[in-house]
């Protein structure tokens, strides 16, 4: 994701070759200016695949970024953690890494 601390689209080219897990993620970025928490939050919660993030995703205003085939050695621990704990097709929890920004992070696929 091109977010602060989560991973970068340039350190994911040839991603896909390796062993591990590898994972294609959806981040979705607001402003908590535009959305309030309390939305945000019950919106995400109802993504259930890719294309329900895309749509939620699309009817916020969000920010819509795509990271195909990241490996987890690449994903930083304390992501890595909270994406172990989400079954794929569904959203994180409401995080944000810097001032005024409220993200998810989807789990599309996990290979």
């Amino acid at each position: 994701m091109s977010a602060p601390g989560i991973v970068s689209a340039q350190s994911t080219i040839g991603a896909r070759s390796g062993t591990g897990t590898h994972f294609h993620l959806m981040q979705l970025s607001v402003k908590s200016e535009e959305v309030s928490l309390q939305r945000f939050r019950e919106e995400t919660q109802t993504i259930r695949d890719c294309g329900d993030a895309r749509e939620v995703g699309e009817a916020l205003g969000a920010d819509i970024r795509k990271n195909r085939w990241v490996p987890a050695w690449k994903i930083p621990k304390r992501v890595k953690a909270v994406l172990e704990e989400v079954e794929t097709g569904q959203a994180t929890g409401v995080f944000s890494n810097e001032p005024g920004i409220m993200r998810v992070i989807v789990i599309c696929h996990r290979l």
